[in-house]
């Protein structure tokens, strides 16, 4: 849960309640956005790209056409399973992992031992 007193008056939120309606609506950036990625030599075949904070997995979604490889993590396990659900809907191979950056973090320091 998060607590922030600049929204909704402090009142706990969590973004994984409202997965479903995330993953339907949140979708909005235009082609041009995900354009000016790829341009910038980013996101494309031959990368493998950790998206953090994946949410539903907006960007590695949009962008998978362009051929990189895609790991999604979130704290959320609802936004994950949205998110897995979404990919596997249209065929989409991509990897979600429901972690923390921290951990992440942490995982790679001890696997680089």
């Amino acid at each position: 849960m998060i607590r922030d007193r600049r929204i909704d008056g402090g009142k706990a939120f969590d973004w994984g309640n409202a997965s479903g309606d995330y993953g339907r609506y949140r979708d909005i950036y235009p082609p041009e956005f995900y354009q000016r990625i790829v341009d910038a030599g980013i996101c494309i075949a031959g990368q493998r790209v950790l998206d953090l904070g994946t949410g539903t997995g907006v960007l590695p979604r949009n962008m998978y056409r362009y051929g990189a490889s895609f790991v999604g993590t979130d704290i959320s396990k609802n936004q994950i399973e949205e998110a897995i659900r979404l990919s596997q809907e249209t065929g989409m191979d991509i990897t979600y992992q429901c972690s923390s950056p921290m951990f992440l973090l942490l995982q790679s320091r001890h696997s680089a031992r």
